[in-house]
């Protein structure tokens, strides 16, 4: 029998269930160390949200190791087709922190980099294609923190100076199997792609908010 409605919830409750659902459709994700009682209150009633989800068209995937409840979008309504530079930075991000966590033994919250280094190392991931100037990598990394695939940290100075912590959310929203399957990705997109950073539609998918 569904639990969603099978008893009456208390006012709190609904309030925590209420927030849980907002901050899953915008923003994608639940961290613990963001929302402790949230997420705490959200794994006692997994069973209520994972059918409210289901309801709404979201799988929710509960990542304990990381701790966190990510949001992954079951209806094409709820998705966000991505602009070709934006895909472009995913899959650089994705690069960045598989080759963190397996290269340099890096756990998967502790994987940073200034944007200058991950600016530089662009062109050498993408070679022949035009990138994002400053100020659109800056629009690009804004939305990816409002999706919750990064953070940016020391935003006070200059965007270079900055420094982007990407969340182990990544690699669960852009599930490539090795980095083979990453290669082959990058250079189809290389082969592909046209050498501008203008509104082409790429295949990568982000859940859709009202921005």
């Amino acid at each position: 029998m569904s639990t969603l409605f099978a008893a009456e919830i208390s006012d709190h409750e609904q309030e925590l269930l209420r927030e849980a659902v907002q901050r899953l459709l915008a923003r994608g994700a639940i961290f613990r160390e963001d929302h402790r009682d949230l997420y705490d209150w959200a794994r006692v009633q997994r069973t209520r949200l994972d059918e409210l989800g289901t309801l709404i068209g979201l799988r929710l995937q509960w990542e304990h190791d990381s701790r966190l409840i990510l949001a992954v979008p079951q209806s094409p309504r709820l998705l966000r087709r991505l602009r070709q530079d934006e895909t472009l930075i995913a899959l650089a991000l994705w690069y960045d922190f598989d080759r963190a966590i397996k290269d340099e033994g890096r756990t998967p919250d502790e994987v940073t980099i200034q944007v200058r280094a991950f600016n530089e190392q662009l062109a050498a991931k993408f070679k022949s294609l035009k990138l994002p100037q400053e100020t659109r990598l800056g629009e690009i990394l804004r939305l990816f923190e409002r999706k919750s695939l990064v953070r940016l940290e020391n935003t006070a100075g200059p965007l270079a100076e900055s420094i982007i912590r990407i969340l182990p959310t990544i690699r669960f929203l852009i599930p490539f199997q090795d980095i083979a399957d990453w290669n082959r990705t990058r250079d189809r997109h290389i082969a592909t792609a046209p050498v501008t950073t203008g509104g082409a539609e790429a295949e990568a998918e982000l859940e859709e908010n009202a921005d």
